[in-house]
């Protein structure tokens, strides 16, 4: 049996890119995938006609020094064909709609209009946003390990010790909340519905728990483009696994993982059916949630993963997906739905809903969309078995009557309906209990809880959206950059 130099765990982007990024270096990979499909969360599935986007559906970073439009340089291959849209996405509140528009004069024009009263103070804080989300673009130029874990860590930090770095000082050290209130901005409902629900779908909180930075560069990356992708973020990923072939590696689908044993200074990798695969290093992409049930209890005991694995909660997803009559407006996809700004932004109260691009017919028949809507909810209530029909039920009616507060005549178009719930997502993509979205930050500390690409084992490496910098196609994007780069060193 011949030996690898690394195995990747999971074709999600984390690993995709991981994998991309070695197979170009030279290196020999493997990339094992349990489910059938390319991207994890922002994969894809088809049904009769259409294909839906299972989960994560805005592109970004594909604007010039953006993520993956610097991932595809490196790689030397070709960005797939995509449309970047003026507007980010429409926020339905009872009663109004904000525009939320790429460009900042049109954004502070409508600043304008929703907030007349505090466009001043909203303008200062988006000003800041702007500046501190420029100065964060700046410092992962260079792919830094972060949070800093080890001595190493620290040691290779000391470079960015800079006049920048020491100006986001304030941003590391407080939450987004504190800097609302510089602006008097924190009791602001109308404000605080918007801010909020833009917060969950990026960062998987509000800003009463989201450390300052990443609020600031999840606002950031919005303005820097919204972009629909022919055939859905899936595309990026087969694109990614085409790379990865090109360049001699393997990318094999239904291979899960089951075993990751130590054998003499090599990794053996069992999957199914009793196949193996040896490999000098290791790459996992499947979930740090994952990670106890690939090792042994005294490599778990060894790792610095077991230690903080229950401190740090995660939500699952309720997707309900849609063919419909092309009845939507062409020039916004992205919508966001917030039917009651008194609730928390969760269980259906918020959810995106995304739709597929007018002409793309690799997503819907002539004259049809497809739609994706989500809502962050609670995992532990999708266990009881004798309430999980009823409670399915439920949430689609709860969506549906959501959506007809801005598209009334939605029911009478819909010829395919499809729910989806973390039972689904633990089934079909692989996520331990249906966790999606990475940690839910919980305060301004709680960026150094999370985990970075070391596991703690050596030649064993981790990505993904629960391994800094976290949820969304750029961060695990960035992960699997990272956790390659360590280990060619």
């Amino acid at each position: 049996m011949s030996t690898y130099d690394a195995i990747i765990v999971g074709a999600g982007f984390g690993g995709l890119s991981a994998g991309a990024i070695l197979a170009k270096k030279g290196w020999r990979v493997a990339v094992l995938e349990a489910s059938t499909e390319l991207g994890g969360c922002a994969g894809k599935f088809n049904r009769p006609g259409y294909r839906f986007q299972a989960g994560a559906t805005v592109g970004m970073g594909f604007e010039k020094n953006g993520v993956l439009a610097r991932l595809f340089d490196e790689l030397e291959i070709d960005l797939p064909p995509m449309q970047r849209m003026d507007t980010i996405m429409d926020i339905h509140l009872p009663g109004q709609t904000i525009h939320y528009y790429r460009k900042k004069s049109k954004w502070f024009q409508e600043i304008e209009r929703i907030f007349p009263e505090r466009s001043s103070a909203v303008k200062a804080f988006f000003e800041e946003v702007f500046q501190v989300g420029t100065r964060l673009d700046a410092l992962l130029l260079d792919l830094p390990v972060f949070p800093p874990k080890r001595l190493g860590d620290w040691v290779r930090l000391i470079p960015y010790l800079n006049g920048n770095t020491i100006r986001l000082a304030p941003y590391l050290t407080q939450t987004l909340y504190d800097r609302l209130k510089r602006y008097h901005l924190h009791k602001d409902r109308t404000f605080m519905t918007f801010l909020n629900g833009q917060l969950m779908d990026s960062v998987q909180t509000t800003a009463e728990y989201c450390p300052a930075f990443l609020g600031h560069a999840a606002l950031h990356t919005f303005h820097k483009g919204a972009y629909a992708v022919e055939g859905g973020l899936a595309t990026v990923a087969e694109r990614l696994a085409d790379s990865i072939k090109d360049n001699g590696g393997e990318v094999r689908l239904n291979r899960p993982a089951l075993s990751v044993d130590p054998e003499g200074k090599e990794w053996l990798i069992t999957s199914k059916r009793q196949r193996t695969y040896t490999a000098k290093k290791v790459i996992l992409n499947n979930s740090i949630h994952n990670f106890t049930s690939l090792f042994n209890q005294q490599q778990v005991a060894d790792s610095n993963i077991s230690s903080l694995e229950d401190k740090n909660a995660s939500w699952g997803a309720f997707v309900l997906y849609l063919g419909v009559d092309d009845i939507f407006p062409e020039d916004v996809l992205y919508h966001q739905i917030i039917q009651d700004p008194s609730k928390p932004v969760t269980e259906t109260n918020q959810f995106l809903l995304s739709l597929s691009q007018k002409e793309d017919r690799t997503m819907a028949p002539e004259g049809k969309r497809a739609i994706t809507l989500s809502t962050h909810t609670e995992l532990h209530q999708w266990w009881d078995r004798d309430a999980y029909e009823e409670r399915k039920a439920l949430y689609v009616e709860k969506m549906l009557n959501g959506v007809e507060t801005s598209f009334p005549s939605i029911r009478n178009h819909i010829d395919l309906q499809l729910p989806g719930t973390p039972v689904t997502f633990e089934r079909y993509v692989k996520r331990d209990k249906g966790r999606v979205g990475g940690y839910i930050p919980t305060g301004k500390w709680s960026w150094l809880h999370q985990h970075s690409v070391y596991t703690g084992l050596n030649n064993v490496y981790s990505c993904g959206d629960t391994v800094f910098p976290g949820a969304g196609t750029l961060g695990t994007t960035l992960s699997g950059w990272i956790a390659a780069n360590e280990a060619m060193k």
